[in-house]
């Protein structure tokens, strides 16, 4: 396996989180060049070692959150994985507990004062060996957590050998962390901003895994609303849903269209709407929600089934369709909504 060197954070806004930053993971040759951090949001600054930078075939793979209701207020890590594991990794599929593929080298744990006896917190530290408190500001206490209590007998011999190198330029990476008070206002905006997007990691019905990514290939995705109960009680529109779905792939290959169907996963909805697919020859996608999205459904849905209209960012549109309608209502629509988005950027 080539080089991967993945020195961005990784940014995962899940409900009532965000992350501590951001990055554009299309640009390959930045990642590999930026060292230097500054995370307001955390309240972090810090310099990854240039050594990182310089060693090959090393996978490092990092992740950060900010809550700001949680025990633990922020988190940020970087986790080694041998090639060997990265194909695992990368697969959805697998079965293997990413615990077992990837070990952490570090952690930077920020706390606020008063959760520092919470279980989540001691949980998270008892997952370290080493944990050095880095200062306070505020009520928010800092810390550096090392050495990784499982430790890394699981790994080859070659793996352990690049994990320990990896370890050794640690002081230097300590060294250059400065804190500062965190910047809660902007956490709490920005969660406010995204929680108007539909952010989702998912599977389809068919087992396959689906993100928010799928609305950034198209100018618009018309996304519907559906439940394994709305068939039991013949709620159904699928034979015009798949119409629609063929017509605007000949009429507008520029637009998707996708269902989401509330109230999967679960066994006895998966098997109904399964089969009322196979029955209606549908060829969208059936999206299961996952917690981010079913809270997003709570939040802004009155009733079933809806239809809303999506941009390439993910951010739906104000005029939601509700109800049962037909081929030619659902086409007429879209045509109006994707001129509005067009005119409108």
């Amino acid at each position: 396996m080539k080089k991967k060197l993945a020195l961005l954070l990784a940014a995962l806004l899940l409900f009532g989180s965000a992350a501590c930053g951001k990055t554009d993971t299309a640009d390959d040759t930045q990642q590999e060049i930026q060292t230097e951090f500054n995370l307001p949001k955390c309240g972090l600054s810090y310099t990854i070692p240039d050594e990182w930078v310089e060693m090959e075939n090393t996978n490092l793979i990092p992740a950060s959150y900010v809550k700001v209701n949680g025990d633990i207020y922020a988190k940020i890590q970087y986790n080694y994985a041998p090639d060997e594991n990265m194909e695992p990794l990368n697969d959805a599929e697998s079965t293997i507990a990413v615990e077992e593929l990837m070990t952490p080298i570090v952690e930077m744990l920020v706390v606020r004062t008063e959760n520092l006896e919470t279980d989540e917190v001691k949980e998270e530290m008892d997952f370290f060996k080493s944990v050095e408190k880095i200062g306070v500001k505020g009520d928010f206490q800092f810390f550096f957590l090392t050495d990784y209590a499982d430790g890394i007998d699981h790994f080859s011999t070659e793996a352990q050998a690049t994990f320990r190198e990896l370890e050794s330029y640690l002081p230097e990476l300590r060294e250059s962390i400065e804190i500062s008070l965190p910047d809660e206002e902007a956490v709490l905006d920005e969660a406010e901003e995204n929680s108007k997007y539909l952010n989702f990691i998912s599977n389809t019905l068919d087992g396959d895994p689906v993100t928010s990514a799928v609305f950034y290939d198209y100018d618009m995705t018309v996304v519907n609303f559906w439940a394994s109960y709305c068939e039991e009680d013949n709620i159904n529109e699928l034979d015009t849903l798949q119409s629609f779905y063929k017509d605007l792939q000949k009429k507008h290959p520029n637009v998707n269209f996708v269902q989401v169907v509330i109230d999967t996963p679960g066994q006895k909805a998966e098997k109904i709407a399964t089969d009322a697919y196979k029955k209606a020859g549908v060829t969208f996608k059936g999206i299961m929600p996952d917690q981010n999205l079913a809270t997003w459904i709570t939040d802004n849905l009155e009733g079933l089934p809806t239809t809303v209209f999506v941009d390439s960012k993910g951010k739906p549109a104000d005029l939601k369709i509700k109800g049962i309608q037909d081929a030619s209502y659902y086409m007429e629509t879209t045509e109006t909504m994707l001129k509005k988005m067009k005119t409108s950027k």
